[in-house]
């Protein structure tokens, strides 16, 4: 037999014996990283607007919260990281800052996260959701707010309802899931009354 033919055969009967390797299944994120991945949305569309402002790349920017939140050091480091990478000079610390520093000033409206649990299948639904506004001062001389937006974030996912605790981050608040069990009772009563109203109604009108 000639060896190349036997060569040919030894490839298909070995390719038949080929075990398929299975693609490797997507990790699951933590609530914490959820919630990052939501923050980063709103805040890559901050700064998308703000590149259309007149801000001077290489003048100091200051990055300030307005208010107390929990995950203020969250966004700070969002916002400061989104700056850097888009080539702005930025600064978290407002002691001994030059006058005139321009400052972008944000406040967190919304941050949080829900889920709930269907009442069949093995899967957990978690929403996760973000909301600033922000503004920017000082760039401009003579104008007290240069520029404000509001900005939000919205993530959607579906884990399997035995991975929940594993999740869950019982540091930060912003970060637990506040559940909203779904139970039989909410598809159950409307059809126990309207049964109800139906048998009144039939006997009425049954007894003239």
């Amino acid at each position: 037999m000639n060896l190349r033919r036997v060569y040919s055969w030894l490839l298909v009967l070995l390719s038949g014996l080929a075990v398929p390797v299975p693609a490797p299944a997507a990790p699951v994120l933590t609530n914490m990283d959820l919630v990052v991945g939501t923050v980063e949305q709103a805040v890559d569309q901050a700064l998308g607007q703000l590149e259309t402002q007149a801000v001077a790349r290489d003048q100091l920017l200051l990055v300030a919260p307005q208010g107390k939140h929990a995950a203020t050091w969250l966004v700070d480091h969002l916002l400061a990281e989104g700056l850097l990478a888009r080539g702005f000079a930025v600064t978290l610390d407002s002691t001994a800052l030059p006058a005139g520093t321009p400052r972008l000033s944000y406040r967190i409206l919304d941050l949080g996260l829900t889920g709930r649990a269907n009442l069949w299948g093995g899967q957990f639904r978690r929403e996760s959701r973000a909301s600033l506004v922000l503004q920017l001062s000082g760039s401009a001389k003579g104008s007290p707010l240069d520029w404000q937006s509001e900005v939000a974030g919205h993530l959607v996912d579906r884990v399997p309802k035995e991975r929940l605790p594993v999740l869950q981050d019982s540091a930060f608040d912003f970060a637990k899931i506040e559940v909203q069990r779904q139970s039989w009772g909410k598809f159950v009563e409307p059809v126990i009354v309207s049964a109800v109203l139906g048998g009144l109604i039939h006997l009425f009108f049954s007894n003239r």
